[in-house]
């Protein structure tokens, strides 16, 4: 796990990283870049922040890698100042302004990116991360990861894995989670899924508990659902895809159903909302006059609305109101389940 991992020397992975630049604009310039003395200070000027940024650290590695920073600090002053007048005014009141606005400024960035990661992943559905967070950028690994786990129900628990990785600017950036859904009574359905971070409509955690779940959640004007019979090669499942021309229509699906809840708009609209988000819903179905419990889902790829019972049972609409007996029902689900998979590719479905 990369959070059990030994603290890395940050000082070699600093100048690893002005190496690596040093490297790209070489290709992209034809003058050697050894004797440019703009380039010349702006090393020098790095190699000072990372000696006061790491002087206080205890690490015996790092240490060591400082005190041949300061070496090749003292060759890069004595060829850009010879005349060693100047070098010691320099020493002594130019490098410590340097060194306190580098300081700052190093602080400043710090804690603007630990706060940018904490609003993503609060977005996303984690609170109260911002001190793990905060450890884990000081400790400076050019990666890390965050667990985060709990229970959503008695039975089901979702554990998370936030991944996250320093860019080129030395800015860390939230990529994305995996998502693990732990069903304590039925272990074979425990599933996972890896969820890119974009950066606009990104899957939150209450989509990827009814993703997993095996629900479907719009996604702007497309529905997306699990496969959860076939998986890719890194261990996700394939993505189906219900966009607008494939011909689902939630408001008229509900509408369909004899539902206390439509009486009212505030309570109605509630109701799509959250059937959008994926989730699976109490409602109320009026049966001769008289009110009865059930629960109902999206399923945009059979173009209808799933029924459960109060033992979530799948039912049809005529099995709610008391018109079919369930061995009926089931075979008139699969006869119907069939034709519509048959059909499907040509609709507008696809797989990613």
């Amino acid at each position: 796990m990369m959070n059990e991992q030994l603290p890395i020397n940050r000082v070699e992975m600093e100048l690893n990283q002005w190496r690596s630049r040093e490297e790209r604009f070489s290709k992209l310039f034809n003058f050697s870049l050894s004797n440019n003395r703009s380039l010349i200070k702006k090393k020098l000027h790095h190699y000072e922040r990372i000696g006061t940024k790491y002087k206080g650290s205890k690490n015996i590695e790092e240490r060591f890698a400082l005190q041949i920073l300061k070496q090749e600090k003292d060759k890069i002053l004595k060829q850009l100042y010879p005349n060693l007048l100047v070098r010691l005014i320099r020493k002594l009141v130019v490098a410590p302004l340097i060194d306190q606005i580098a300081v700052r400024k190093d602080v400043k960035e710090e804690q603007k990116n630990n706060q940018a990661l904490c609003d993503q992943v609060q977005r996303i559905g984690f609170r109260d991360l911002s001190n793990q967070i905060d450890q884990q950028i000081k400790q400076g690994h050019q990666q890390f990861s965050i667990p985060v786990s709990y229970y959503v129900n008695e039975k089901e628990r979702l554990d998370h894995e936030l991944s996250f990785v320093k860019d080129q600017s030395g800015q860390y950036q939230f990529e994305g989670y995996k998502a693990s859904l732990h069903n304590e009574l039925k272990p074979e359905e425990n599933r996972n899924q890896y969820f890119k971070v974009e950066q606009e409509n990104s899957v939150d955690t209450t989509q990827a508990y009814n993703l997993l779940a095996g629900r479907a959640v719009q996604k702007e004007k497309t529905w997306i659902q699990l496969d959860l019979n076939d998986k890719d090669a890194s261990g996700n499942h394939r993505i189906k895809e219900f966009h607008s021309g494939y011909g689902y229509d939630l408001e008229k699906a509900v509408q369909q159903l004899p539902l206390k809840e439509l009486s009212n708009k505030t309570e109605a609209d509630k109701l799509k909302d959250a059937l959008k988000q994926g989730n699976r819903l109490p409602v109320t179905l009026i049966k001769n006059g008289n009110e009865h419990r059930f629960y109902i889902e999206a399923n945009p790829q059979f173009k209808s609305i799933n029924i459960y019972d109060e033992h979530s049972r799948k039912i049809t609409l005529s099995t709610a109101l008391g018109n079919k007996t369930m061995e009926t029902v089931k075979q008139q689900q699969k006869t119907n389940e069939s034709q519509q998979v048959n059909h499907s590719t040509r609709n507008g479905m696809r797989v990613s």
